[in-house]
């Protein structure tokens, strides 16, 4: 189900979650360096989010496969993924030991905030990317069309 330039309903959902994703990843690893500070115990959940993120990026690799870079060395795939899904996903765990990200003040909700707009800038940044894309290919056409019409003339 297209809309205008292309742009499907899924493509904005799967930019948005990407961005609310990488959004939470600055205050994640800010919460990952104030961990050992507040609350030493919690950095016991590191390493089993670093494999845990390796996992998944070997899903995430796997599933991607059609899609993203189809042509990618399968080993190359699955190596570039594992080392982006462990760089990613204890930002991610660690958002939870953000500052005031316990309670039910103000601090608690600018995070949110700030990954809720991360989400929707990269859905902003889908959407010109698609109709910048179908436009050019359709000024191209057009002029491919224009280009046959012309009489050579000698």
């Amino acid at each position: 189900m297209s809309i205008r330039y292309g742009v499907t309903i899924p493509g904005l959902v799967l930019a948005g979650g990407t961005g609310v994703y990488l959004g939470i990843q600055p205050l994640g690893y800010i919460g990952l360096i104030i961990t050992p500070f507040t609350d030493p115990a919690g950095l016991l959940a590191l390493p089993g989010a670093l494999i845990f993120g390796a996992l998944l990026g070997c899903v995430v690799a796997h599933l991607s496969r059609n899609r993203i870079k189809p042509k990618l060395d399968r080993a190359k795939r699955y190596r570039i993924a594992a080392i982006l899904g462990a760089a990613t996903l204890p930002g991610y765990v660690f958002v939870a030991h953000f500052p005031g990200a316990d309670g039910d003040e103000a601090g608690n909700r600018w995070p949110v905030g700030f990954a809720i707009c991360c989400g929707v800038a990269t859905m902003v940044v889908y959407y010109r990317r698609r109709k910048r894309l179908t436009l050019a290919r359709h000024a191209r056409r057009l002029a491919e069309q224009h280009a046959d019409r012309q009489p050579v003339t000698r």
